[in-house]
């Protein structure tokens, strides 16, 4: 099925430089699919990515697919 719609890049939010912030995640995704979002682009253009640890990464796209 080909994409198609709004799909937004999302920043990630982090406690600090090695923690992720779960909440303000889960908030973030909430509010970008009540804003009717066909599908969540994470770690996409925003360039953060490069200076995320792999485990920071990692948690983000697991609790992502968890919370969509």
């Amino acid at each position: 099925m080909p994409l198609r719609g709004i799909v937004p890049p999302l920043v990630t939010p982090l406690l600090d430089n090695d923690t992720l912030d779960v909440d303000g995640l889960e908030r973030l995704i909430e509010h970008v699919i009540s804003g009717g979002v066909q599908a969540l682009f994470l770690l996409g253009t925003t360039g953060e990515f490069a200076s995320l640890s792999y485990k920071i990464r990692e948690d983000l796209i697991r609790l992502g697919v968890f919370l969509c």
